[in-house]
């Protein structure tokens, strides 16, 4: 099968594009034609098809220049060098299925009627919510489908609020989504639940949870559990993925935390004596610190998709402390491979419990195990063939 993989990043930047990038591997591990439309980047991880690449646009200072900001604005509305490069690709190209993930802002949702008009279907990853939502992070039943009334919620500069709602009705206006998506992918029932109050059709969408790719699953590491000294964290470094709270959390626990991740802009990470922040490592270096770690733990406060966190820390045997956000409660068996808390005292309670051995959670290769049943790459293949083969 040909199949064109769009999502506006082809690096490791966040979540969405380590999945993104897994499944690309994965899709052509199984014999298929993977291509992919993106925006151009040095970062990028392969230049094949470069020529049809979306020149870059950026929305922050220490992103982009103040031109390709100023280009951005104009791109959450509509994109003609998008449409064109994507109408010169599936010329060329000739896919069976074209699968998105994150093209807003970056590549504008224009590009969808192009694919459509040539009669190809369309599958989606949702990652987030900026299909149902001006937030992209967080669906608010409060504002629903009266876009307006994100004005008047205090997150972002009036601005950037001003600029989301527009976007939000002329998606509406257009009917991107209704009249091009034919199929949407849920990672969770969580994520499923909050697209359908959002307005999509619950007859579209499939529940297919995230996979552990191949890469990542090894022989565990013989380490003793007493040379287990810290608990880490890794991921964006940022307000709303609580890690102002997990510093403060264990300097009460005097116990060791490592922060693995970029901070997100304007955020910083107050000093602890018992935090060190090791700030972006690659994959290897990633996979030697969860190995080595006691467990690993998350305090975002937003309403997750799903939890690729928990997934890298299930993969290397390690146990997962978090908070119940979003689809995190779906992932972890409490008692068994992690505990999910209401808040931020049971958060506490549990890890101390766990660290004082008055909890006994299944060993690393239970654990581990058991992921690789739930969350398999080879499962998760056999399931997502049937959407991409479908004719809608």
């Amino acid at each position: 099968m040909r199949i064109l993989e769009i999502n506006k990043f082809y690096y490791p930047r966040r979540g969405a594009e380590r999945h993104f990038l897994d499944l690309i591997d994965l899709l052509r591990q199984q014999g298929h034609q993977v291509a992919v439309f993106t925006m151009d980047d040095a970062r990028n991880v392969a230049r094949a098809y470069e020529q049809y690449f979306v020149s870059p646009v950026g929305y922050t200072d220490g992103e982009a220049t103040l031109w390709q900001q100023v280009k951005g604005i104009g791109r959450l509305f509509w994109s003609f060098e998008a449409r064109r490069k994507l109408a010169a690709l599936l010329d060329e190209y000739r896919p069976d299925v074209v699968h998105i993930h994150n093209i807003y802002h970056q590549l504008s949702l224009s590009i969808l009627p192009i694919i459509k008009q040539r009669g190809i279907p369309i599958v989606m990853t949702a990652h987030d919510y900026q299909s149902v939502s001006p937030d992209k992070d967080r669906y608010y039943e409060s504002v629903g489908q009266a876009y307006w009334k994100f004005l008047f919620v205090k997150k972002y500069a009036f601005g950037k609020r001003l600029l989301l709602v527009l976007k939000m009705y002329w998606e509406r206006c257009f009917r991107f989504y209704e009249q091009s998506v034919d199929r949407y992918i849920a990672p969770s029932e969580f994520c499923k639940n909050i697209l359908i109050q959002g307005g999509v059709v619950p007859e579209k969408i499939t529940v297919l949870p995230h996979f552990i790719p191949a890469v990542s699953v090894r022989p565990l590491p013989d380490v003793a559990p007493e040379s287990r000294g810290y608990a880490l964290y890794f991921g964006a470094v940022s307000a709303e993925k609580g890690v102002t709270e997990l510093v403060r959390m264990f300097d009460h626990l005097r116990y060791p935390l490592i922060v693995a991740g970029s901070s997100e802009e304007g955020f910083v990470l107050p000093e602890s004596k018992w935090v060190r922040s090791v700030g972006q490592q690659s994959q290897d270096a990633l996979h030697r610190l969860i190995d080595e770690a006691a467990f690993v733990v998350s305090g975002s406060l937003l309403p997750e998709t799903f939890g690729l966190i928990i997934l890298e820390a299930f993969s290397r045997g390690k146990p997962f402390f978090g908070l119940h956000a979003g689809a995190f409660a779906e992932i972890v068996t409490n008692g068994k491979n992690g505990y999910i808390a209401q808040d931020w005292a049971a958060l506490d309670a549990h890890i101390r419990e766990y660290l004082d051995r008055k909890i006994c959670l299944s060993d690393a290769a239970t654990i581990q195990r058991q992921a690789l049943e739930r969350f398999g790459a080879l499962g998760y293949y056999r399931r997502l063939g049937p959407l991409f083969e479908a004719r809608f």
